[in-house]
């Protein structure tokens, strides 16, 4: 549950799920190419990774840490333009053409993706329903 108190009243919410969208997007993109070339003689799979990444930023301990004197060296923010995604190729041999997609797990790696975009813009409408509601209950 902190995890997304965390995110719905931080500061760098909306840039951590817009990079969370932008790598979901890329991830599903990556995807959709697998599947298009599962008949593709030679052709090897290739996923984004991007989950750890997302994961340090987000850490409970890492959005809480605050410099309480002025003489602390404050906590290194993040760079959220920098963030790429880290892209990986299976050369596992596969079938005997050297194709190794595997429609099963591309399948099912689409639908968690799909899953993970939706969460990240429910995250963001609740969001901004809960600032909403805070500015229009105060006229």
């Amino acid at each position: 549950m902190s995890f997304i108190n965390n995110l719905l009243f931080s500061d760098r919410a909306p840039k951590v799920v817009k990079k969370s969208l932008d790598f979901n997007s890329q991830k599903a993109a990556m995807t959709a190419a697998n599947i298009a070339n599962a008949e593709t003689p030679r052709y090897k799979a290739k996923s984004v990774e991007f989950e750890s990444i997302l994961q340090s930023v987000t850490s409970t301990d890492f959005l809480q840490i605050k410099a309480t004197h002025s003489k602390h060296i404050s906590p290194q923010q993040p760079d959220f333009n920098s963030m790429e995604p880290e892209l990986t190729i299976d050369f596992s041999q596969g079938r005997i053409d050297g194709n190794n997609v595997d429609l099963d797990k591309e399948v099912t790696t689409l639908s968690e993706t799909k899953i993970a975009y939706d969460a990240a813009i429910t995250v963001m409408t609740k969001r901004g329903g809960i600032i909403r509601a805070a500015v229009t209950e105060t006229r």
